[in-house]
């Protein structure tokens, strides 16, 4: 299924509850960047509580998926699953317990999806195709800063994957719009994670139907 994911990427809750009331009308799922400052060089929003009591107080909310750029994610996962992610991403580069991780996802019927970051040879995916993972993501930009170029290299990784796992959800992530998008549809992503492309725009609907119709 082509989704068109928008992504919030903010430095506290308040604005991360106004983003998603701007876009809940248009999607189906959105995605939270979360960062800590350990793994990028910048601190995003990063309170499960504060959206697991938004999230029981708004039962009808778009699915979340949670973009967990931190350093020891196996700590971190109970909560954000706790508070209603119902897809959890972890990038590569941090896992130290994959048995663990996987398991705690699967008990609570969460999507675990494993990232990996711009610098990161894509052959690092290898050990995981073979574990039941599906969906895998590539990370187009640098972690954590909002607004950057879209890194070309991504378009090869994402062949690879679709290559790798020809049944899996392959998300892009960073850098993504109109013309970019199909682009890497052709390479093999399904799943289409834009922040700048939506929130930038006066026309929410406009801005996610104009990458929708891009990726048809």
């Amino acid at each position: 299924m082509i989704e068109i994911i928008p992504a919030i990427n903010s430095q506290t809750f308040d604005d991360v509850k106004a983003r998603i009331e701007r876009v809940q009308d248009y999607t189906r799922w959105i995605h939270l960047d979360v960062a800590d400052g350990t793994f990028t060089k910048n601190i995003l929003w990063h309170e499960p509580e504060e959206l697991a009591q938004w999230t029981r107080s708004n039962p009808n909310h778009p699915l979340i998926e949670v973009h967990l750029m931190i350093k020891n994610p196996e700590m971190a996962v109970p909560k954000w699953i706790a508070a209603g992610a119902k897809r959890i991403i972890v990038h590569v580069e941090t896992i130290t317990d994959f048995i663990r991780l996987k398991k705690m996802c699967d008990d609570a019927r969460v999507f675990l999806m494993l990232s990996i970051a711009p610098e990161t040879p894509v052959s690092a995916l290898d050990p995981y195709f073979d574990k039941s993972i599906v969906c895998f993501q590539v990370l187009a930009v640098n972690p954590g800063l909002p607004g950057q170029s879209f890194i070309e290299s991504s378009y090869d990784k994402l062949a690879y994957i679709r290559r790798k796992c020809p049944h899996c959800d392959l998300e892009i992530d960073g850098g993504v719009k109109v013309g970019i998008a199909k682009k890497c549809k052709d390479a093999g992503a399904n799943l289409f994670v834009s922040a700048s492309a939506i929130f930038d725009s006066e026309d929410i609907n406009g801005a996610i139907e104009w990458l929708r119709s891009d990726v048809k």
